[in-house]
């Protein structure tokens, strides 16, 4: 059997029966993201579907749907089954979204059908060419593409800052910055510049929405351990040994109870020609 993931089938594998836990733990993504890809939408007058491609649990699927007020259908597409039973469980239903499990590669959809395609820290983990080939394939002339990603400030947190270095003395091939990669690698990624050079886009841009998680020393350490990051860090040094130094960071920088985690929305969007 090939394997295009460490230890697990597909990319996706590694996420199976870890979905309760990922929805449990895991910070959403900021309203403002969400409204700048219904506005889009909504001011080019397009009337197909916004996906969520990736979907993983619905996290940014129902942040969507509620800027979307039934404006527009919207729908979770997750290539793991269980991801996406935990999303249809977790996602209240008047918010009426819909949930297919298919990759984001394959999208089920006829073409020039689709307003909106997000993908929310997931895109790091496609095929992204032929990702890209499925969104200028769905997409109405006019519609927007929109590579969403949480990520730590480490740079404004000492206490970021450490956890990073931790990871990166436990898992050598990682630096700060980089992404888990579709083979299991990690790699910078540059999707401004891939879907610069796509003749089929235009107007890609970069914009970024600063933010804060604040949590208590048991989310912090759940948090932690819904990393695949923080996983391979256990699996080198054992899961007290991490959980230990998590505590200490914890302790060092946290304020009566709290610590502070610094976050970042990074969002490449680009516009079907």
């Amino acid at each position: 059997m090939r394997t295009t993931f460490p230890g697990f089938e597909t990319p996706w594998s590694e996420f199976t029966g870890a979905g309760e836990h990922y929805d449990r733990y895991r910070p959403s993504y900021p309203s403002e993201v969400a409204r700048a890809i219904i506005d889009h939408a909504t001011n080019k007058r397009l009337d197909g579907a916004i996906v969520d491609a990736g979907s993983g649990t619905g996290i940014f699927t129902r942040v969507l749907a509620m800027e979307a007020q039934g404006r527009f259908s919207v729908i979770g597409i997750e290539p793991n089954a269980d991801m996406a039973q935990i999303a249809t469980r977790s996602s209240p239903r008047d918010l009426q979204i819909e949930f297919r499990v298919a990759p984001a590669e394959q999208l089920p959809f006829p073409n020039t059908s689709i307003s909106a395609i997000a993908a929310a820290t997931a895109a790091h983990r496609f095929d992204r060419q032929a990702f890209y080939d499925e969104a200028a394939r769905t997409l109405f002339p006019g519609g927007i593409l929109a590579l969403v990603h949480n990520r730590h400030r480490y740079w404004d947190s000492p206490a970021l800052a450490e956890y990073h270095e931790l990871v990166e003395q436990c898992v050598p091939e990682y630096r700060r910055g980089s992404f888990t990669t579709r083979a299991g690698t990690y790699s910078t990624v540059d999707f401004c510049g891939e879907l610069g050079f796509d003749r089929r886009f235009g107007n890609v841009n970069v914009r970024n929405w600063d933010w804060d998680f604040d949590t208590n020393l048991s989310h912090f350490l759940a948090l932690s351990f819904s990393s695949g990051l923080i996983q391979r860090s256990a699996s080198a040094i054992g899961e007290r040994a991490v959980t230990q130094k998590l505590t200490e960071i914890f302790e060092r920088y946290s304020q009566n109870g709290i610590l502070r985690q610094p976050h970042v929305t990074e969002v490449t969007f680009a516009t079907k020609h």
